[in-house]
């Protein structure tokens, strides 16, 4: 369910149930919030058993959750994802979807239907999964999976080009409703980081090089299929553009297990990725919401992909269940949990919590229509696409 609340809501929910009942909700590693993401639907009944099995632990310290802004790194590459329209009806369909992009660390391709930079992970076999005296029961256990090669994103998309996508078809509003729009009793309206003005959708001020927020997983995937010249009217179908959870973990952290994408330091993760910046009560109608440029080089993995710890979590194609990796399919060649569970899996971590949920194996998820102001996406696309038109 979208119950109008987000991350950002759920902080301060929690907070606020603390301080009037002392008592510790969730611990560091979030254990006790999760059920209000993957579970469908979450109740208040089930938030007030939480609180009851909570008596007597105290209320705790959140220095965790808000620390000092992270300094801008310098941008090592500029903002190439394009702004205006595409019309693959005239212009660019005889072309190939991409053009290969010289003098980069890792093989790059430039996808012309947006800009995006896109970085080819080939194929192995890959750690999925933590350790049993690690991490979190969905997270278990560590297993090999054999993952083809493919590219990925080496942004999250942008309101730039969410906006170009929005002004190159002809969207019904129902479907717009389904995609990035907010109800006008919602308090997060105001939070959409594009407006339309007059007949074109544009990034509002200052929001022109963070990342979409605030989309949907049928707004993510219309984008995905969008991008990699596919249909977008299928949208809502299991057919996706959008990585897996195997394949974003394997390019998050590379072929074997580390907790975040630079290793297992925590010590210095201030300079590595974007987390808890935000501050207890801020609305943010008149600043932007505390993410960075999606070029920025923060949460870069060892495949040169910013932003895979932090700054905004991103979709994933899989139906979220928590007990996959103990069942045979896990261990499927390029797995993928495609049975139906009411709510899509989403990885990485955000601005908005702390640390320990930017770990590599972390797992959430949220119903397909839920939007979020620091839930975000970037697509994959096959290794034919290199080629074909």
């Amino acid at each position: 369910e979208d119950l109008n609340i987000d991350s950002l809501c759920i902080v301060e929910i929690f907070m606020d149930i603390e301080d009037r009942f002392g008592v510790t909700i969730h611990d560091e590693e979030a254990t006790f919030c999760k059920p209000i993401f993957v579970r469908n639907p979450f109740r208040i009944r089930d938030l007030a058993e939480i609180v009851y099995l909570q008596q007597g632990s105290g209320r705790p310290e959140r220095t965790f959750w808000t620390r000092k802004s992270v300094t801008n790194q310098k941008v090592l590459n500029p903002f190439t994802q394009l702004s205006g329209r595409c019309d693959h009806s005239s212009t660019g369909i005889s072309e190939s979807l991409f053009e290969q992009v010289d003098g980069q660390p890792f093989p790059t391709y430039r996808r012309r239907s947006d800009g995006m930079p896109c970085i080819l992970i080939s194929s192995d076999q890959v750690d999925i999964g933590c350790p049993m005296e690690r991490g979190l029961e969905d997270e278990k256990p560590l297993h090999v999976v054999h993952i083809n090669s493919f590219l990925m994103d080496a942004q999250p998309v942008s309101t730039t080009a969410y906006c170009r996508f929005l002004n190159s078809i002809s969207v019904e509003q129902s479907e717009l409703n389904q995609w990035i729009l907010q109800d006008t009793t919602d308090r997060r309206i105001s939070n959409l980081p594009i407006e339309r003005i007059d007949d074109s959708w544009k990034p509002k001020s200052h929001y022109e090089q963070l990342p979409m927020v605030l989309v949907s997983w049928f707004g993510a995937n219309a984008y995905a299929l969008w991008a990699n010249r596919k249909d977008w009217r299928d949208y809502r179908d299991d057919a996706t553009c959008l990585p897996t959870e195997c394949q974003w973990e394997y390019a998050a952290r590379g072929k074997h297990y580390q907790e975040f994408p630079w290793g297992n330091d925590q010590q210095n993760a201030e300079s590595q990725a974007v987390f808890s910046q935000h501050k207890r009560g801020q609305l943010y109608t008149h600043e932007p919401m505390a993410m960075h440029p999606v070029h920025e080089p923060m949460g870069r993995s060892p495949f040169g992909l910013n932003h895979m710890a932090g700054n905004v979590w991103q979709w994933c194609r899989d139906w979220y269940l928590a007990e996959f990796y103990h069942l045979p399919q896990s261990l499927d060649r390029n797995a993928c949990q495609m049975k139906e569970t009411g709510v899509r899996s989403e990885r990485g971590g955000s601005w908005v919590g702390p640390l320990s949920l930017c770990r590599s194996s972390y797992r959430r998820a949220r119903a397909p229509i839920a939007m979020g102001r620091c839930l975000g996406f970037r697509c994959v696309s096959a290794i034919s696409d290199l080629t074909s038109n």
